[in-house]
């Protein structure tokens, strides 16, 4: 659904300035204004404050400031004081560091300026000035737009900038223009330039021109600067908790004298950033390898100054290149003006099928035309996109390979996907939000114990030092500073198994939001049927109407043969055939040849043809060749079109013909209605319904005066129309042996599967049920909306529910005769289809991308309960698969996409989780990429991020309760005047908890998928059930620990050691340093859960050795006296009976910790009582609101005759029984029109 804009809310009300018109420059302070006064300020740009790219998905809110140099100062000698903290509080929040050090100007006169993004980050970023001038194509616009935007500024303005005002935001240039008050993203010619310009104005640059413009533009080059290993260290080094853990160190060295337990935490601090840094360069480097583009082109100079090879990196917009025929790497966005290529765009889509780019079409313009403008998503099969590889070129007559340059650098489709790679959308995951609000809790936790510890030490008459330094240890030790890190542990692990199984990821956050996908959309072709198609029959339209041919290859030579032979988009590449597999099952069918003369080659034509086709004589020596059909032109198939058409010539025929392929609906709305037959729906209708993939052909002939020249300017919307209908062309395309076991499985673990194509809706629902998404039980409900007509018309959708099958038991016999009257071929097609009784009410929705708009746009009420049930959405465009992704996600529910086409670049990025199968190590196309051509992937990638995800949860408990353990540790021993030595800290926090945190995280995913879903978030009952149940149970072993020390006949009390802040040979110590010991092994064997979406414990055999070894250390100590380990740790010696006691206390609270987290917190009636389910339900999702509005409405989907009237009041649908249907008759049973 449309995000919105930045514009319809309150602009900046963390920074809502008024505006001061007195002053250029004033105190930057946080106010508010009147409502009245943001209104009159909403849509236009303030002083101080504006929006850069209103409307779009980059929308960034912008704020003028000017440093303030006596701020600033202040700033820094308060850094002083804090010890470098405020200033890293500065860092981390570069709004503070605008209030702090900054006034707030305005925009013409700012040096700095602070943007907010779509998902409130913040930035600070320089204000440059330089003495480059705009191009001169954008100085026109800029002149156009003078009158309209000369009252939007100030009268002191002037309108000439001796200078230019700019800044860098993300790879990208913004700058300074007056006349619209406002910093504008510096672009190419992507926009605002006529289609004609490009074949006109831009006939090549001097190499003074392009300097000119290489000084504004910048290189063309993506370049991912590579920060030194010293600058990436002090940046990772100053995260918030690595800071902590600074201020933890040097409190434990200069407080407790804890050298040895320091340094090890600090040794493992800086393994830790080693390894990130490490890390972050190797993606760093790796990323920069794979977008870096090196070479020569050779440019265009203009007029009679010829051509030039020139670096890669000095190309601009503009610039007229020539393409060599042998083919290259694209190192900028061109537009095609002159000739042809082949493409593989696999880098940048995922999809390795070669695509045909054809010169940009240049319509003749009339008097009160406007120009058609350029525009690179409309005219993307005439674009050639960085990153792609030109594998031919193929020139027309004798004039060169060219293309227009319209994008360099980060400003390609290229650059755009790495920018969002190096600046990602921030993933809004609940875990992390909740284990910063847990720490909040727990923090809340250490201030109190703080309380407790100063209280007690002020009975006990301790030292100011004393209590100072024992109340600020607590709070080291109740907030795990290593929480967050890891947290992450269990996505490093699945990272490198989903590595083995050839599954590759650009962004590891991801890993956790798989494991918590409740929808997985499908596209249909390549991914859950086969690639190639198997040509089924074709079926000519005669004076009877359509026959039935299962051999093309037997039709004699006409329209129909020659359509088949040369509308497609075959090219011969390294000595082979390449294209589409469609249209390579087509052409392979009848048989013929495909050759590609080379320059200057006539043939049998008048005129060179890039593409010949021929048939021959098989039973001829010489393969003498009977027709010959030369290919001038090609219109390539669009996805938005759903059609191909190409201008062809035969040999001895005067005149061009046009061929068009397409899908049939849309082919037949360009015939004559008298070609096409009248049973031309019906059989349609018969096709689809058994799954086969059906196109039609059609063609018609060019008049005598439409010669050579002629032909090679013909528009493509004079082409495709008053066409003659051909026939259909049937292709069977079969599921992948994958499919249904997969898709069985994933409903079976309880996760809707909804296939998203660009196929027939009939086509669609067929391959729908056959793979089982949809029940042999189940029923289809066909979604037809029209959009109104005319001006006051209302839209209506019709509901009609699709029968299983419209054929049951019967054969559909046609026979066929040959045209030259030979003896009569019959072919027979058998229709079978399931007789199993339909349940109405388990039922899915059908519609096709038409009826997915006119419900988007006219009737938005029903987008929830469409996104809802509906199962089978076919002739989706790309943007439209991204509209239902984000329809389904508005629903709060998690949705993955899995494809393998460029159509589905968009929905594979809106998505949670994107799966790309590509045959390539790694796509920027989609998140994740596989390079097992099916969709077994997709229960692979589910597992492993439900034991990421679950693996989170473990550590996270883990954390928090080893924290609180050695919390109540603390806080008993203080009360007594005692404290844990060095070494038994580092024995709790380094021997166990550090390996425990390393090798938790090891266990594999389990083999079967389940039902129940992990949990998404901590604030859930049954895990605030068990970790505050363990706190407590653990809080009370410690506490009877102790009162069995004190009611032991031996027992002498701490007697303090005065002037020592520690004091840690004592009994106290020892009793709690045993019993905790065994505290920290037990949760972690605990919180180590195996299925269902882990292994057993046993199979990471790591962490069994690890907590085997542990467990068997801690008895050895507190069993048997080693004066070594003893003196080392150091402990007290005590009696053998008491340590038995010991251990028993031990063995209870693993009796105890397992009755809790394996009885009572999974123990659902429980967890009912304690979320209590009237709260529940007030909170229920969108997606159970929906659900429960579905099943309480009988009368929902509207099957009856009456019609579904949507009110004008509410919005919402009232039942009128009295109304009747626009056309005064009768709605047939089964379905209904439904005005909007």
């Amino acid at each position: 659904m449309p995000r919105p804009k930045l514009s319809q809310v309150n602009l900046g009300a963390e920074l809502n300035l008024p505006p001061e018109p007195d002053s250029g420059c004033r105190d930057y302070d946080i106010t508010k204004e009147t409502k009245e006064n943001e209104d009159k300020r909403m849509h236009s740009p303030l002083p101080e404050r504006t929006i850069l790219n209103e409307g779009g998905e980059d929308e960034v809110e912008c704020y003028g400031l000017k440093r303030n140099i006596p701020r600033t100062i202040l700033c820094y000698i308060l850094g002083l004081f804090t010890l470098g903290i405020f200033i890293a509080a500065l860092y981390w929040k570069p709004n503070w560091k605008a209030k702090f050090m900054y006034r707030q100007t305005r925009l013409d006169q700012a040096d700095t300026v602070l943007l907010k993004d779509m998902y409130k980050q913040w930035f600070l970023v320089r204000v440059q000035v330089s003495k480059d001038a705009l191009p001169t194509e954008k100085r026109k616009k800029v002149e156009e737009t003078k009158c309209d935007n000369a009252n939007k500024t100030n009268g002191d303005q002037s309108h000439e900038q001796e200078f230019m005002r700019f800044f860098r935001f993300q790879k990208l240039k913004y700058i300074w223009e007056t006349e619209g008050y406002n910093f504008f993203r510096l672009r190419g010619l992507e926009s605002g330039v006529p289609c004609s310009d490009m074949y006109d104005a831009f006939t090549g640059f001097t190499a003074d021109e392009q300097k000119i413009r290489r000084d504004l533009y910048g290189p063309n080059e993506i370049d991912i600067a590579l920060r030194s290993i010293f600058v990436l260290f002090v940046q990772e080094a100053l995260n918030p908790f690595y800071v902590f853990q600074v201020y933890s160190i040097c409190l434990w060295i200069f407080g407790f004298n804890y050298i040895l337990f320091s340094v090890a935490i600090m040794a493992m601090s800086l393994i830790s950033i080693t390894l990130t840094v490490y890390s972050t360069r190797t993606q760093s480097v790796t990323l920069r390898r794979m977008v870096k583009t090196t070479g020569t082109v050779t440019v265009n100079r203009g007029g009679q100054r010829g051509v030039e090879e020139v670096c890669v990196t000095d190309l601009v917009p503009g610039d007229l290149v020539e393409l060599p025929t042998r083919g290259c790497m694209m190192s900028c966005d061109a537009v095609l003006i002159s000739g042809s290529c082949i493409v593989n765009e696999s880098m940048l889509t995922g999809e390795s099928v070669p695509i045909t780019k054809t010169p940009l079409p240049c319509p003749p313009m009339g008097v009160d035309d406007h120009p058609l403008m350029f525009d690179p998503e409309n005219h993307k099969r005439h674009t050639l996109y960085c990153g792609t590889e030109i594998l031919q070129g193929r020139p027309v007559g004798n004039q060169p390979i060219s293309a227009v340059v319209v994008r360099t650098g980060f400003s390609t489709a290229k650059g755009d996907l790495v920018r969002s790679i190096l600046f990602p959308k921030p993933i809004d995951f609940k875990l992390h939000r909740d284990a910063l609000r847990f720490i909040c809790m727990l923090a809340v936790f250490a201030f109190c114990g703080a309380v407790f510890v100063t209280v007690i030490k002020i009975t006990h008459n301790a030292s100011t030092k004393d209590i100072i330094l024992k109340a600020l240890d607590v709070f080291t030790i109740a907030v795990p500073p290593a929480l967050p890190a890891a947290l992450t542990i269990g996505m490093v692990y699945a990272q490198t198994r989903l590595k083995n199984h050839k599954i590759f990821c650009i962004s590891p956050q991801r890993i956790n939001l798989s494991g918590m996908l409740d929808v997985i959309c499908f596209d249909k072709t390549g991914t859950l049927t086969e690639d190639h198609l198997e040509l089924l029959a074709v079926s000519p339209v005669n004076s009877d109407g359509f026959v039935m041919v299962s051999d093309p290859s037997k039709i004699p030579f006409g329209p129909f043969v020659a359509a088949m032979a040369t509308c497609h988009s075959l090219t011969i590449i390294d000595g082979e055939l390449k294209g589409d597999p469609l249209d390579l099952q087509m052409f392979h069918s009848i048989k013929w040849n495909l050759e590609e003369p080379k320059d200057g080659e006539l043939g049998n034509f008048d005129h060179s043809m890039p593409t010949v086709v021929y048939s021959s004589s098989e039973e001829a020596s010489d393969a003498k060749r009977i027709e010959e059909i030369g290919i001038l032109r090609q219109f390539t198939f669009s996805s938005g079109l759903q059609r191909m058409s190409v201008v062809a010539k035969t040999t001895g025929s005067p005149n061009f013909s046009i061929f068009v392929k397409g899908a049939p609906e849309t082919v037949a709305l360009m015939c004559d209605p008298a070609s096409v037959p009248c049973d031309f729906e019906d059989v349609l209708k018969d096709f689809t319904q058994q799954g086969l993939r059906v196109l039609a052909i059609a063609c018609r002939e060019l008049g005598e005066n439409v010669g050579y020249d002629e032909a090679l300017k013909l528009q493509r919307s004079a082409v495709e129309c008053d066409l003659q209908m051909l026939g259909l062309i049937i292709m069977q395309n079969t599921l992948k042996p994958q499919t249904t076991p997969v898709i069985a499985k994933l409903k079976k673990a309880d996760l809707r599967v909804v296939m998203v194509t660009g196929d027939n809706k009939l086509t669609a629902i067929h391959m729908a049920r056959k793979c089982g998404m949809i029940g042999p039980t189940e029923a289809v409900i066909e979604v037809e909306a029209t959009p109104p007509l005319v001006h006051g018309q209302q839209p209506s959708i019709k509901w009609t529910p699709v029968e299983a099958h419209s054929h049951h038991s019967n054969n559909i016999k046609t026979n066929c005769r040959r045209e030259n009257g030979q003896v009569p071929e019959e072919v027979q097609v058998t229709f079978t289809g399931a007789e199993t009784a339909i349940d109405i009410n388990s039922y899915h929705f059908a519609m096709d991308g038409k009826t997915f708009a006119v419900i988007a746009e006219y009737y938005p009420e029903l987008m929830p309960k469409i996104a809802t049930r509906g199962t089978v959405f076919a002739r989706m465009s790309p943007d439209q698969k991204a509209q239902l992704i984000e329809a389904i996600q508005d629903l709060h529910l998690h949705v993955g996409m899995c494809g393998d086409g460029a159509n589905d670049c968009g929905a594979l990025k809106t998505a949670h989780t994107g799966i790309s199968l590509s045959e390539a190590e790694a796509s920027v196309a989609s998140p994740f990429t596989s390079q097992i051509q099916n969709i077994e992937c997709v229960p692979t990638l589910i597992k492993e991020g439900r034991a990421a995800l679950v693996t989170s949860f473990g550590v996270f408990k883990y954390m928090a309760v080893y924290s609180m353990i050695q919390f109540s540790t603390v806080i008993i021993l203080n009360s007594v005047d005692a404290f844990p030595s060095d070494a038994q800290f580092m024995y709790w926090d380094i021997a166990i908890t550090t390996t425990v945190a390393l090798l938790i995280a090891r266990n594999e995913a389990y083999q079967t998928l389940v039902k129940r879903k992990p949990q998404a978030h901590l604030i859930d009952s049954s895990i605030l059930f068990s970790v505050f149940g363990h706190i407590f149970i653990q809080f009370v072993v410690q506490l009877l620990a102790y009162i069995m020390l004190i009611a032991q006949p031996w027992f002498t009390p701490l007697v303090k050691v005065e002037g020592s802040i520690v004091n840690y040979t004592n009994y106290e110590t020892t009793t709690m340093f045993c019993i905790s010991s065994f505290q920290y092994i037990v949760v972690s064997f605990l919180f180590s859960k195996g299925p269902p979406y882990r292994k057993p414990i046993y199979t990471n055999i790591l962490f069994t050795i690890d907590l085997v070894f542990l467990l068997l250390f801690t008895i050895f100590v507190v069993m048997v006296e080693v004066p070594a380990i003893y003196n080392f740790i150091p402990l007290k010696t005590v009696p053998l009976d008491f340590r038995f006691m010991i251990l028993g206390l031990a063995v209870a609270y693993f009796l105890a910790a397992i009755l809790l987290e394996n009885f009572l917190a999974e123990n659902t009636w429980l967890n009912q009582i304690i979320s209590c389910r009237t709260c529940r339900s007030k909170s229920l999702s969108k997606h159970a609101q929906v659900e429960e509005e579905l099943l309480a409405d009988p009368n929902w989907p509207p099957l009856s005759s009456r019609p579904l009237i949507a009110a004008q009041t509410n919005g919402k649908c009232v039942d009128e029984g009295s109304v009747t249907q626009r056309s005064g008759k009768p709605a047939a049973e089964g379905s209904v029109e439904t005005p909007v």
